[in-house]
């Protein structure tokens, strides 16, 4: 199976750009903070390796199994980043942020359902059985996971709550990721992968272009330091004050009341 000269580029930068961000996790000791994501870079790593290998000496049958043992892997590992990004951002002291935590399972459930009604929709053009099944696995991955991070950024709005700079930054690329891959696997399931696959390859190159722009973001955001947090405002420091000389004299009295 031959390969580009645009597809060895695209598939060196992708190596190339994953082990320069492996070292910023390590070197910065972000893995400590996010280890999903880092797990998810790892794997990223040897699902590249992996498949360039099959790509070049193997068959398209062994190409197509390896592909998708490989993209179930990487599926679930974003599904545990998601679940990362959400803990960290509505679990700030340890325990869910009120009525979040029912409003992450119903948007999965929904994300689901409707990534699962589009895929069932499309009705890509294919040769074979097994692009059909490459085409629709890949746009339903991308659906929901767009949906996903949409729903992310508004839960965090409608709750009030500030992300963590780091987690912003990791979310707000694969949001962007996610985006752009609802659009191309959209077009590939509009101009499917008949006698003439230009388009289809023209959508994966910009694919995989947008991807690399993404990882590039994560090592110039992740090997920055954070900013400092900002200073409580002196008015609101003498409320917080006020409510905590309120509040112990009512938990003294809670103590003595349990105490036998």
């Amino acid at each position: 199976m031959q390969l580009t000269g645009l597809d060895l580029l695209l598939w060196v930068a992708g190596l190339g750009t994953h082990l320069f961000l492996l070292g910023v996790l390590f070197i910065r000791r972000r893995f400590t903070t996010f280890p999903i994501f880092t797990a998810l870079i790892i794997a990223n790593v040897g699902r590249t390796a992996t498949l360039y290998l099959v790509q070049t000496h193997g068959s398209r049958a062994s190409y197509f199994y390896t592909f998708w043992s490989l993209g179930l892997l990487d599926t679930v590992l974003q599904l545990a980043v998601v679940y990362e990004m959400y803990s960290l951002t509505f679990r700030p002291l340890g325990a869910w942020v009120r009525d979040v935590r029912g409003g992450f399972v119903r948007l999965v459930i929904v994300s689901v359902a409707v990534a699962a009604g589009l895929t069932w929709l499309a009705t890509p053009h294919a040769r074979r059985w097994m692009q059909v099944v490459v085409i629709k696995g890949n746009f339903f991955s991308s659906v929901c996971f767009s949906e996903l991070f949409v729903g992310m950024v508004v839960l965090a709005v409608k709750s009030g709550l500030p992300w963590k700079t780091y987690v912003a930054r990791i979310s707000q690329g694969l949001g962007v990721y996610s985006l752009v891959d609802v659009l191309v696997e959209a077009g590939h399931s509009y101009f499917g992968v008949g006698h003439n696959t230009q388009r289809y390859t023209t959508l994966s190159h910009f694919r995989m272009a947008t991807y690399l722009v993404c990882v590039a973001y994560w090592i110039i955001m992740l090997w920055r330091n954070a900013p400092p947090s900002r200073k409580l405002p002196e008015n609101l420091r003498g409320h917080l004050i006020q409510l905590q000389s309120m509040v112990n004299p009512a938990l003294v009295r809670i103590r003595q009341e349990r105490t036998p």
